[in-house]
């Protein structure tokens, strides 16, 4: 009798074994973020709404990544003596072109980087995901960035097409690779801080950290301020990040700190006073009384700007709210 196993595939490759003193040695050795608490050594899920500066958030990473001294929301990559190797995966029409302008026009004089993009469009079996993840593992690459999750599923709300890139994702974070993937937010109704992404909900279960990205105040096409909520497994406390976007993909940052979420009353049982002071702490930060006002004015058209500047500066206002700082360095909160 023949009690020799045979299987259709390759169980080694498909299905890959590791001992529990082998995960032990190496998570000692390990270095869990790639730019602290912010980027992660594992899968890192960024997300927001069209056009608030997600793809020039992963222009500075990249840029940091590979040139010497430049910074991401004032972090440097912890490993700074790695030798960056990334790559890109897209899916949208113009995906490629637009990451090369936002890269190439903003480097350096005599500065040259390499950043290899391969349009993957929608990807769900596990055999392309195999092949292409092998790929990229014999070509030495050892930052990968997924732009977008709903092209390469065609659908973010079918768990079986997400869970699947997720397993693609995987094969790179066992060996050591870190991945970016971006993806969107609902674009109904309002944009709320550490609100949920689109799609199943094992999105969020298999990403290791999630980065909200949120314009504080939309003055333009790319928005006032920048905001940024990250949470995820590895941090003791969310975190929150107000940066100014200035040319290109370079920020200055304007307030770092824990975040947490809020348990507001609906605005309907607030009043009026009360929900403007809301409103700015969510979406003022690194506005000076002067901007603030004309916003407030269009928000809340019942009463002109030169009133709300007297509430902020003498009015109820003013003894709802603590400001600190001035112009690009304010920062509001609520008194308490």
């Amino acid at each position: 009798m023949n009690n020799i196993c045979t299987y259709p595939i390759n169980v080694a490759i498909r299905f890959p074994r590791t001992s529990l003193r082998e995960a032990y040695e190496r998570s000692k050795h390990a270095e869990r973020w790639v730019f602290p608490e912010t980027i992660c050594s594992s899968v890192t899920l960024i997300y927001g709404r069209s056009n608030v500066g997600k793809s020039y958030l992963v222009a500075s990473i990249r840029l940091s990544l590979l040139i010497e001294g430049r910074e991401f929301l004032g972090m440097q990559p912890i490993d700074s003596e790695k030798f960056w190797k990334p790559a890109i995966l897209w899916t949208d029409p113009g995906s490629d072109e637009e990451y090369a302008e936002r890269v190439c026009k903003h480097l350096p004089d005599g500065v040259e980087v390499e950043i290899p993009m391969f349009h993957i469009g929608k990807t769900t079996t596990a055999n392309e995901w195999e092949a292409l993840t092998d790929c990229l593992l014999k070509d030495g690459f050892n930052f990968v960035v997924l732009d977008n999750l709903m092209g390469a599923t065609g659908d973010t709300n079918n768990p079986d097409a997400v869970t699947t890139v997720f397993d693609g994702m995987t094969r790179l974070t066992n060996r050591g690779i870190p991945v970016v993937i971006i993806h969107h937010e609902s674009e109904h109704g309002s944009s709320k801080p550490g609100g949920p992404s689109m799609g199943a909900s094992v999105i969020v279960q298999k990403a290791r950290t999630w980065v909200q990205v949120r314009q504080t105040a939309k003055r333009k096409l790319r928005g006032g301020n920048m905001a940024l909520v990250i949470q995820g497994n590895g941090l003791a406390q969310p975190q929150q990040v107000v940066a100014e976007p200035m040319t290109g993909p370079t920020y200055r940052v304007l307030n770092r700190g824990p975040w947490a979420a809020e348990d507001k009353p609906k605005p309907d049982s607030l009043d009026q006073n009360s929900r403007v002071a809301v409103w700015i702490v969510d979406n003022c930060q690194g506005l000076g009384v002067n901007k603030v006002a004309p916003a407030l004015a269009k928000e809340f058209p019942s009463r002109p700007w030169t009133t709300w500047k007297d509430q902020l500066v003498r009015g109820e206002l003013a003894t709802l709210l603590i400001r600190e700082g001035k112009g690009t360095d304010t920062s509001w909160r609520a008194a308490a």
